[in-house]
């Protein structure tokens, strides 16, 4: 696989989140601060088909094959408590129920960094999920959009996903778009649905020579010199421990 970096022209479209005030400055008496051992969340969103059937096809798992190869480069960081993830659906994120029952009862307390990584119609939930996670006053450190789908009107009526297009809320953002040298089923399929076309926002905007099916090769394959966007995913968790 091999990988190409596209350079946005315009400025970003996204917004990084800032920091949020937790206590009133006037207020100078001893607190105690519990000590959680869980330093980050990530939560890989998987797309059509991925968790469960779609119509008639899957479900295929390929948001689960990304995610169980990433806690094999964190298992010991698992092992330990400073670690948590989990593989949902796109429809698990749609709508604030949802969003309680199936995302927020994994993180511990809300200024822990959380990572979303979202592959097809979980890349256009998932940078929605950025959105509406920061506006409750959550901590987005990174998006990664793996060949996200979700701008056509048939995929709307037929899928649950946000109609409008995301707003992603993050300190940063990689977007991989899948751009095959010969096509297969999983590509006709992305096309089917229209493709999120993202021009400016993301930190890293790149195309990977890969199927749309394959979210662990484009989490794999590099994006910027020698890292992957799995690297650059590991190396922000670890500088988030002590």
């Amino acid at each position: 696989m091999s990988a190409e970096t596209v350079t946005c022209a315009k400025g970003n479209t996204y917004k990084q989140q800032g920091g949020h005030t937790l206590t009133d400055k006037k207020d100078v008496s001893e607190k105690t601060v519990p000590i959680e051992s869980t330093k980050a969340v990530v939560i890989f969103v998987g797309g059509a088909g991925d968790k469960e059937k779609y119509y008639f096809s899957g479900p295929f798992y390929n948001a689960r094959d990304a995610w169980l190869d990433f806690d094999k480069r964190t298992k010991t960081l698992l092992k330990e408590g400073k670690y948590k993830s989990d593989w949902v659906g796109y429809n698990d994120v749609r709508g604030k129920k949802d969003i309680q029952r199936n995302v927020l009862g994994l993180i511990p307390y809300k200024s822990c960094p959380v990572y979303i990584v979202g592959h097809s119609l979980g890349g256009w939930n998932g940078a929605h999920l950025t959105k509406i996670m920061s506006d409750w006053g959550y901590k987005i450190k990174m998006l990664i959009t793996l060949d996200p789908v979700g701008e056509g009107t048939l995929v709307w009526l037929g899928s649950d996903i946000y109609k409008d297009k995301p707003s992603p809320v993050a300190e940063d953002w990689i977007n991989i778009k899948a751009t095959p040298s010969t096509s297969d089923d999983s590509d006709g399929v992305a096309e089917f649905g229209e493709k999120w076309i993202i021009d400016c926002g993301p930190s890293i905007n790149t195309n990977v020579n890969a199927h749309h099916y394959n979210a662990m090769g484009m989490m794999n394959t590099p994006i910027t010199g020698a890292k992957s966007a799995s690297d650059l995913l590991y190396e922000s968790i670890m500088r988030e421990l002590p």
